[in-house]
Parts: structure tokens; C-alpha cells; sequence
């Protein structure tokens, strides 16, 4: 059972909130957090001290004006943008105390924004006046913070209906929302960070979690006596005439995730291969040879779709003993898979697993996935943006980091074997899907910064591991 951070529908926090006492302390240190997210901020772009808070008439406005309080204290130039009507008492409380410290109204948009103008139990469509504010706000060009959750977003589907902020950064207050990362959630928190303003532990602890995010991840640890048997031996089978490259970029992966030795095997030529890999024809013998050896297997990078690859599965797939990964071709609904399998489909496969022709929404695929893990007894990473790990008899663990950018050929075929590799270094399934799945985003995460997001291919996901393991050591959300 995997634990983490957890992730709540927007009904649940609204539960949370209700029963809490000291709303208004509350408040103080969620501005606080907001304050400090808002200068950290501003300090690593080097944007002038200028601040924009978009006000609403709840305690999300309240929120906004306390972190202006703190940022005039700062020395920073704080201006509000007011919607009019009657406001909650927290709110007006703040709001008055803003204007006495002589916090400005707002006459432009300037600076860094703070959005707070709906809250978590805000659903369907903007209208009217907070609906020209969010559109003037992603219009500006200005980055914008979002307080708790950006305006507009349905905080547990994930829906916008007319408008909603486009955040450069979300600071969720608490627990984050399941909303964020379903449907057009993804595309409007922006990075994500997950901040404490006082929950008691009984109440987290009580909270039904929807989902939960990883706290931290560990690269296996290293020995001074390691020698590459302990390091993990991973044997790969995939690669066609056609699709060459992909069980190469496994097989590369594996070895830069840490792996000491790593050997693949195809039924069909694919040219040269990196110089430390091990590369057979496809031979039965060889095959049950190398099993024997093996810490961990991957099965499908590359391998087309012919009936030579159905009858192979179908043959071989019950040997495997070992902690394996099926990816790609390998993916078909009627295969039995070793218990504990590591299966890493993209939506498309997934549906092709479950037997669905169509679409369907994303509730009910994650609904049809858990009953899928817990009849079949394996581990369905469910790549996109952001990725979904489901494990039997657990919630689903998201993974909220990755680039647009990995959005190409071979980039799944990198995933395949760093978890692989995690699985041979003696991590457990569960922990070896978390940490592949979350330093392959970083990796990513670190190519685009460097490479444009548009510039990206797969091979430079293994190129920038090292920065990923270097960044992992101190991950949090």
C-alpha cells in the first residue's frame, strides 16, 4: 500500500473546511505561504516587486489580501483588483486592513498576478465581471499564481466551462484537488505546489483521499563494493526491421538508470546498438539461459504486431518468473501476464487492454483500470500528462511533473527500462514504477529548459538522467 500526499475531491476539502475552528488564522498562514511562494517567485525570474491581486468575494479573496498584507511589508508594490458585491466577514476583515496599510486599487495589470477569485467549490461557467477579469489576466502575458486553485476549474472533475486562469504556478492549500489533474485541469495549474497552512493531522488523516501524490522518491541506494550482478542484470525482448530503435532506447535506459548488465533479444535484425549493450538473435535456448540469470525482464519495445509476435507472447510470457515490464506491442487484451506485472500503456493501449472500442470518461476508465489490476494482479502505469500508477488494492499514485515535450516517438520506450532497471536494483514494483515514471518527467522536464519543449526527442531523456537523479535526492510536491 503506497502513501503519500494525499488528493481530494473539492466536496471533500468544502467538508474539511466546514468543521475546522479559527477560520481566520487559517487564513494569516495561508496568505503567508502565498506571500512567500509569490517572492520566491519573483526573485528567480528577476521581475520587478510588483503584485497584482485579483480579488473575489470569498475567503479566496481573503486569502489574496492577507498575502498582499504580508508583501507591502516586504517592500512590495500591492495593487487590487476588487469584484464588487458583498463579501465574506474574513474577507472584508482583510480588505480594510489592506486599504489602511495603504494597498492601492488596482488600475492596470502589473506585475506578478495572484489570483484569487474563486475558490475549490466554485463549478460550471464564469460569467459577468469575474469572467472579463480571468480573460484580461491571460491576456496580459503577466504570470499568474493561483491561490489554492485557479479561478474557474472545477476542482474535482477537472472541467472549465467558459473561462478559467491559466496558472504559471499553483500553491494548493492543504490537499491538492483531483480536478488538477484531470481533463483541462492539467492545462491551468501550471507547476504545482503543495503548501501546509495548518490542517490538523486528524483531519488529514481522515480525509478520503481520491488519489495521492508521491511525497518523496529514492534512487536505490549505491555501495562502494557494488559489482554489476548486484547492480541488476536486465534481459529485454523487442525490436523489428521496422521499429529498430525502440528496444535499443530500452536497453539504453536500463543501463543509465543504474542497471549493471543488460541484454536484448530480437527476432529480427536492428542494426549496430550501443557498444555496452548485449544484443542476441532470438534463440529458446539463450532465452531460458539469460532468464535464469535475470533480475528483471522487459517485453515489447519495437516488436510490431505480426502474428510471429502474438504466438511468441503467447508462448513465452509464461516463463517469465522475474519482476517484468510489458510495453507497447506486448500490450494485448487477451495475453496472461505474469502476477506483478508492470504494464505501461498511453491511453489508447489501455483502452485496447480493457476491450474498449470508444472513449469513455475518465472516472470510468479509472474505475475500469483498478477492477483490471485487482483481477489480473498487476501494475498499470497509465502514461500521459500527468501519469497515473494503479497498483492492486491501492488508489491510483499521480506523478505531477513532465514537459509537453515528451510527448514523442521512443519516450515510453525510455520509461520501460529505467523501471526495469529500478525493478533489477531490488526495488519493489510499486516503488520501481514511482521513481521511473517521476525521473523520467524530470528528465524531461530538464531537456525542455535546455532544448525548447518542441526540440525534445526521446534520447534526450537518457542524455539528462543524471540531472533528474541529482534533482530526485531532495523531490517533494
Amino acid at each position: 500500500m503506497f502513501e503519500g500526499i494525499k488528493v481530494v475531491a473539492a466536496e471533500e476539502m468544502a467538508r474539511i473546511e466546514k468543521g475546522l475552528k479559527g477560520h481566520e488564522q487559517f487564513m494569516k498562514t495561508a496568505g503567508q505561504k502565498v506571500a512567500d511562494a509569490a517572492i520566491k517567485f519573483i526573485t528567480r525570474e528577476k521581475l520587478p516587486k510588483k503584485v497584482t491581486l485579483l480579488v473575489g468575494k470569498g475567503n479566496n479573496g481573503g486569502d489574496a489580501y492577507v498575502a498582499g498584507l504580508c508583501l507591502l511589508e516586504k517592500g512590495y508594490k500591492v495593487a487590487a483588483y476588487v469584484v464588487d458585491g458583498k463579501c465574506s466577514a474574513l474577507n472584508q476583515k482583510f480588505g480594510a486592513l489592506f486599504r489602511k496599510k495603504k494597498g492601492k486599487i488596482a488600475e492596470k495589470l502589473d506585475g506578478l498576478i495572484l489570483d484569487g477569485l474563486l475558490g475549490t467549490g466554485f463549478k460550471g461557467n464564469v460569467e459577468g465581471q469575474v469572467a472579463s477579469m480571468i480573460e484580461a489576466a491571460n491576456q496580459s502575458g503577466l504570470p499568474i499564481i493561483a491561490i489554492d486553485i485557479p479561478s474557474g476549474l472545477n476542482g474535482t472533475t477537472g472541467d472549465v466551462g467558459s473561462v478559467a486562469i491559466k496558472a504559471r504556478e499553483t500553491i494548493a492549500l492543504g490537499l491538492p484537488k483531483m480536478g488538477f489533474f484531470l481533463k483541462d485541469g492539467w492545462n491551468h495549474v501550471g507547476k504545482l505546489h503543495v503548501v501546509d497552512f495548518g490542517l490538523p493531522k486528524q483531519a488529514v488523516a481522515e480525509a478520503e483521499a481520491m488519489a495521492y501524490l508521491p511525497l518523496r522518491v529514492k534512487a536505490p541506494k549505491m555501495v562502494r563494493n557494488r559489482h554489476k550482478y548486484q547492480a541488476g542484470y536486465v534481459v529485454g525482448y523487442g525490436g523489428s526491421k521496422e521499429f529498430s530503435g525502440a528496444v535499443k532506447l530500452s536497453g539504453l535506459s536500463a543501463l543509465k538508470a543504474g542497471a549493471g548488465i543488460v541484454r536484448i533479444f530480437t527476432s529480427e535484425p536492428i542494426g549496430e546498438t550501443a557498444l555496452e549493450l548485449i544484443c542476441n538473435p532470438w534463440s529458446a535456448k539463450a532465452w531460458k539461459e539469460a532468464l535464469g540469470k535475470a533480475k528483471a525482464i522487459f517485453v515489447g519495445p519495437g516488436l510490431g504486431k505480426s502474428e510471429h509476435t502474438t504466438k511468441w507472447l503467447k508462448e513465452h510470457l509464461k516463463e517469465i518468473k522475474q519482476h517484468c515490464v510489458i510495453d507497447a506491442d506486448a500490450l494485448m487484451a487477451k495475453l496472461t501476464y505474469p502476477k506483478w506485472a508492470v504494464l505501461t500503456p498511453h491511453r489508447g493501449e489501455m483502452l485496447r487492454l480493457l476491450g474498449l472500442k470508444t472513449e469513455v470518461g475518465e472516472m470510468e476508465l479509472f474505475s475500469k483500470v483498478i477492477r483490471f489490476c485487482n483481477r489480473r494482479k498487476v501494475v498499470v502505469v497509465l502514461k500521459g500528462a500527468p501519469t497515473f500508477i494503479f497498483e492492486p488494492g491501492s488508489k491510483p499514485i499521480i506523478v505531477p511533473r513532465g514537459d509537453p515535450g515528451m510527448a514523442t516517438a521512443g519516450s515510453g520506450d525510455v520509461l520501460t527500462g529505467m523501471i526495469a532497471a529500478f525493478l533489477a536494483q531490488g526495488c519493489t514494483v510499486c516503488e520501481s514504477a514511482v521513481l521511473g515514471v517521476t525521473l523520467h518527467a524530470i528528465a524531461g522536464e530538464k531537456a525542455a529548459k535546455e532544448l525548447t519543449s518542441p526540440c525534445v526527442i526521446a534520447s534526450d531523456l537518457i542524455k539528462y538522467l543524471p540531472a533528474a537523479f541529482r534533482s530526485a535526492k531532495n523531490y517533494i510536491v
